[in-house]
Parts: C-alpha cells; sequence; structure tokens
C-alpha cells in the first residue's frame, strides 16, 4: 500500500498492557465496531489525547491530521 502523505503511515509503536478485564471489553467493542483491536484503541488512545489538550486550553496543529 502507498500513502501520499507520508506522516499517514502509522509506523511508531507503543506498547500498553491491560489487564483481562479490560482487555476483553477493547476486544468486544472492536468486535462491536467491526474493526481491529489496535485500530480501536488507536481512536480511543487519539481522542483521549484530543480531549486532554482540551482541558489543558492548549490548541495543537500537530494532531489536527491525525486519524
Amino acid at each position: 500500500m502507498s500513502y501520499e502523505i507520508r506522516s499517514h503511515v502509522k509506523a511508531n509503536e507503543t506498547k500498553v498492557r491491560l489487564d483481562d478485564e479490560t482487555d476483553e471489553l477493547l476486544r468486544s467493542m472492536a468486535r462491536f465496531s467491526r474493526t481491529q483491536k489496535a485500530v480501536l484503541a488507536r481512536r480511543i488512545l487519539i481522542k483521549g489525547l484530543r480531549e486532554m489538550l482540551v482541558e489543558l486550553g492548549v490548541e495543537s496543529t500537530a494532531t489536527s491530521d491525525v486519524a
């Protein structure tokens, strides 16, 4: 797969450890959303980071292109 915008390539990896209950909830939500667990986790992380920026009153153009 080729990307027109190289910055959209998701090549950076972050490992997160979850307890069984949280992992099962994430798996269930991914099945319900018909998406991969990692894709859903990334969406949740990005949304949470954006909300934290709003709470801090920080405007960031760095996350505006993140999908």
